[in-house]
C-alpha cells in the first residue's frame, strides 16, 4: 500500500509539472495582431470648441464645427481657375447642390500681393447617377492621396492644382457615398500669382497665405454624418 501511494503522488507531482511547463510556453506565445491598412489614414478628429460654431444640416445628416470668426455661406464664388459648382472637377451636365462654404481667409487688393486670395471649405452634394458612379473615382487632373477615416466614415481623397495667366487654384477633395448621395468636403485654395516689382511692403507672404490654407484642416476633420 505504501509503495503504491508512492507512485500515486509522484504520478500527480509529474502531471502537475509538465501542465506549468505547458502553461509558461503557451503564455509566450505571441498573439495574433490584426493587419494595419496601409492605405487608410486616422484623422484626428476632436475639434477645439472654445471661439467654435457648429453648422447642421438635416436634409444631408451631417455636423461640420468652424471659427466664429469665418464667414459662412450657403453659395460658392468662381475665381479664374476655381468655379462655382457643387464640387471641384464636376463632371458636364452633372447637376449636384452647393451646400455650405466656410471661409477661413479672404483678400483683394489693387496693387498688394497677392491681387486675391481665397481659402475655403466647401461641402457640396449630389444623387446624379453619373456622379454617384464617379464619386469615389480618381478624376481628371486629380491625384489620388491615402484614403482618410473621419469620425467613423472613410473618404476618398483627391488633390489637384491648376495654374496659368497669373492665376492658381489647388484642393484636396474627400468624396464619400452616404446615403445615396456623393458627398464631397473640399479645402481649397485660389489666388492670384502676380507680383509687381518692385514688392510692396504691405505684400503678404506666400508662407502667410499657406498657413491661412492649412488652418482650415481642423475644420475638414471636425465633418460627420448624424449615422455613419
Amino acid at each position: 500500500m505504501k509503495t503504491s501511494a508512492f507512485y500515486a503522488v509522484l504520478g500527480i507531482g509529474m502531471i502537475a509539472i509538465v501542465a506549468v511547463i505547458w502553461w509558461g510556453a503557451a503564455s509566450h506565445v505571441a498573439k495574433p495582431v490584426a493587419p494595419v491598412s496601409q492605405n487608410v489614414t486616422e484623422a484626428s478628429t476632436t475639434p477645439p470648441l472654445t471661439g467654435m460654431a457648429i453648422y447642421t444640416n438635416g436634409e444631408y445628416g451631417f455636423s461640420i464645427f468652424y471659427p466664429q470668426k469665418d464667414e459662412a455661406t450657403s453659395s460658392f464664388s468662381a475665381y479664374y481657375h476655381l468655379s462655382d459648382s457643387w464640387r471641384i472637377g464636376a463632371l458636364p451636365n452633372a447637376t449636384g447642390t452647393p451646400i455650405f462654404s466656410i471661409i477661413g481667409y479672404r483678400t483683394q487688393s489693387e496693387n498688394t500681393y497677392p491681387r486675391y486670395f481665397d481659402a475655403e471649405v466647401r461641402i457640396g452634394a449630389s444623387t446624379n447617377r453619373r456622379e454617384l458612379a464617379a464619386c469615389t473615382k480618381v478624376g481628371d487632373g486629380e491625384l489620388p492621396q491615402p484614403d482618410v477615416t473621419m469620425n467613423g466614415t472613410t473618404w476618398k481623397v483627391f488633390a489637384s492644382q491648376e495654374a496659368g495667366m497669373m492665376q492658381y487654384a489647388k484642393s484636396l477633395s474627400y468624396r464619400t457615398v452616404h446615403d445615396g448621395k456623393c458627398i464631397a468636403l473640399e479645402q481649397v485654395q485660389a489666388g492670384s500669382s502676380y507680383h509687381d516689382d518692385p514688392a510692396s511692403p504691405k505684400d503678404i507672404s506666400d508662407a502667410d497665405l499657406e498657413q491661412h490654407y492649412s488652418e482650415l484642416t481642423p475644420i475638414v476633420q471636425s465633418f460627420s454624418f448624424a449615422t455613419p
